[in-house]
């Protein structure tokens, strides 16, 4: 009589229930105080859910707990379940089983995916029974639900694909678990590492620029820890799912191809083992040259020392991990063929300097986005961005004058890479006539490049591409607010549409008029010019001291004495002659006062005298101290001595 022989095997499933069952019951108990319990302690307290709004999804609920458990869970279930792969006993014991090896891998990958869904159904039906027994929709939504449920078990899966497929390359368990936690964290890991070296070594590569496009998508580790702020998508669903079933395939080819005697390798593959070690060393490479960049201010000597100790370092940790010995330090041969590959690489980049001497022909270029405010590109898409970004230049005036502050920024490469103090950063963003981009950043001295930036912030092109004011539909305005700088409490609301609407054309005609000189000089000390634009969104524009047009429709108003800082604001100013900018401004008063020759003001004509004419530039003749009647709260500004008052003068002289 021919024998039946069944899909699954019952004991073989008994004895992986015993093993590691334990974790999905761990899971279910988590995610039960987490989740229904917590919802009902929420529920119960009745005077919280009169003021309580709804919560985006069910994730805002003691949501580092919940990450926690999804990125901790299916790791520990991997290590557990495929533990009989790095012990020789077990090894040994499991493939003496009349069981193909195919039919092995199935029962215990499955098993663990049993394991992590059955607690995701049991919490679902759970929530489900609740909103209905309790009218919950306050709370949450059925479809809150499923979001939850499919959110999370779309990356458990694929956190779980990832630690088996790492359990196939291994012999050690803990290295398994290690390995897992580097691969799903390495894409975005290893791209900021290189972004940030690339910047080191190239003069003018935008690492904040690529950094800042959503690179937290790279590791489902780092977007699931994100999901309190932003929605997890269907396109997401199917590009984790599509991970999945590779690393699935690769794990049982893995599977098949190993041989049982690499129980205990670090590296069960002789020929990934060399990809491991100098993996590890270009790595740790990486992030010892970031480090020493970092804390000894971008020395060249300091910078060096790191690369070589961070490689030597991941290159003998890795040969220790592979040799389970400490005994490695005689093995250097590969580390110094390593280190020359590397310097080879490093010297023929810099010694060429392709990429940093690059700079588009204008005959090449479609546009150019060009901003001194970089941070506004590295929003993402987010709402703000639409009003900060700037807007592509085309005048070909504009455009030549841009080129012509490229190219002397790469002549002053070595000023620009001193320690000398850097006090601006400038963006370039070349569209080519043939579809391609060039794109750097520079942090730079200002002062050298004023006469050359003139032009292009002066010019009517630039300030409507990167003053957010020009992008905003009047239409969307709900309200303005305009609180003045400072601790005094005042502000101005704005809600008639004219107001509204005669406030922005005069706020736009000041700053179309506005001269470079006067922006570096009254910059970051006028009033917040805030946009209410509806749903919690808010633009914010300084509105300064030099914006004639609209202070003096303000005054019409009688809104003035609202809107910004005035004499009555004030109780004293204390002026001396010198420039503090770069000292720390904590210490700045008392260093003031200790000066020797210092003005003190109470006079509320030349108070406000002084606030008008008073800016915050560096390297001015006139430093002051602005003491606001509330509290310790005062502000540091400073005169030069074309704006300095005739009575401050006269008493210095």
């Amino acid at each position: 009589m021919p024998s039946k022989m069944s899909l699954f095997n019952k004991e073989l499933l008994l004895q992986i229930s015993r093993s590691t069952g334990w974790i999905s019951i761990v899971y279910f108990i988590g995610l039960l105080f987490l989740l229904p319990i917590r919802i009902l302690l929420t529920y119960s307290d009745e005077e919280y859910m009169r003021v309580m709004q709804k919560p985006e999804n069910l994730f805002h609920f003691n949501f580092e707990f919940q990450i926690g458990l999804t990125v901790i869970i299916p790791v520990i279930l991997a290590v557990f379940l495929f533990r009989f792969l790095h012990v020789k006993q077990a090894t040994d014991l499991m493939h003496s089983l009349p069981l193909k090896r195919d039919k092995i891998f199935y029962h215990y990958l499955l098993a663990g995916m049993v394991f992590l869904i059955i607690p995701i159904v049991l919490i679902t039906l759970i929530l489900h029974v609740m909103n209905a027994v309790f009218d919950l929709h306050l709370i949450y939504s059925v479809s809150d639900i499923y979001y939850w449920a499919g959110t999370t078990l779309v990356i458990l899966l694929l956190l779980y694909a990832a630690a088996v497929w790492i359990a196939t390359l291994t012999g050690i368990s803990a290295v398994q678990a290690v390995l897992a936690y580097i691969f799903l964290l390495f894409p975005a890991g290893f791209m900021l590492l290189l972004f940030y070296n690339l910047k080191i070594l190239l003069f003018g590569f935008p690492s904040e620029y690529f950094l800042s496009k959503q690179i937290e998508r790279l590791s489902p580790i780092t977007f699931a820890a994100r999901l309190n702020e932003k929605q997890f998508h269907w396109s997401d669903a199917g590009i984790f799912m599509g991970l999945s079933v590779i690393l699935y395939g690769l794990a049982l080819l893995f599977y098949r191809k190993r041989n049982l005697e690499t129980a205990s390798e670090a590296i069960a593959f002789p020929k990934l083992r060399c990809v491991f070690k100098y993996g590890a060393a270009f790595c740790t490479m990486l992030l010892g040259g970031s480090y020493f960049n970092q804390v000894s201010n971008s020395s060249f000597g300091w910078t060096l020392f790191g690369y070589v100790l961070g490689g030597a370092a991941g290159y003998f940790l890795a040969e220790m991990v592979l040799q389970k010995s400490w005994r490695v330090f005689t093995r250097v041969k590969g580390l110094l063929v390593f280190l020359a590959i590397i310097a080879l690489l490093a010297i023929g980049t810099q010694t060429l300097g392709i990429y940093e001497n690059r700079i588009p022909d204008q005959e090449e270029i479609m546009n150019v986005e060009f901003t001194d405010s970089p941070s506004n590109y590295f929003m993402g898409d987010s709402w703000e961005s639409t009003y900060a970004k700037p807007a592509p230049l085309k005048n070909s005036k504009t455009v030549l004058n841009i080129i012509k502050l490229h190219e002397q920024i790469l002549k002053d490469k070595h000023i620009n890479q001193s320690k000398k103090p850097t006090d601006g950063n400038f963006f370039f963003k070349y569209k080519l006539k043939n579809g391609h981009s060039v794109i750097r950043e520079y942090r730079v001295n200002m002062k050298l490049y004023e006469d050359l930036y003139q032009p292009i912030y002066e010019s009517r092109e630039y300030k409507l591409a990167n003053n957010q004011l020009f992008k905003v539909d009047e239409s969307n305005i709900k309200t303005i607010n305009i609180l003045p700088h400072g601790p005094s409490g005042k502000s101005v609301s704005l809600k008639d549409p004219n107001d509204i609407k005669e406030a922005i054309a005069l706020l736009k005609q000041d700053i179309l008029e506005e001269t470079y000189e006067e922006h570096h000089y009254y910059q970051y000390r006028g009033s917040n010019f805030e946009l209410n634009l509806g749903t919690d969104r808010f633009i914010s524009i300084e509105m300064s001291p030099n914006y004639r047009k609209i202070m003096e429709w303000l005054k019409q108003k009688n809104l003035a004495d609202q809107a910004l800082v005035t004499a009555d604001d004030i109780s004293s100013i204390l002026v001396t002659k010198g420039d503090y900018a770069d000292k720390d401004y904590d210490l700045v008063k008392k260093e003031v006062e200790e000066s020797g020759n210092v003005l003190k003001i109470t006079d509320k004509d030349q108070i406000q005298e002084a606030l008008n004419q008073a800016g915050t530039g560096n390297d001015q003749e006139y430093t002051a101290v602005f003491c606001y009647n509330s509290g310790q709260y005062y502000d540091v500004w400073s005169f030069d001595e074309a704006h300095v008052p005739d009575f401050i003068k006269e008493h210095f002289k």
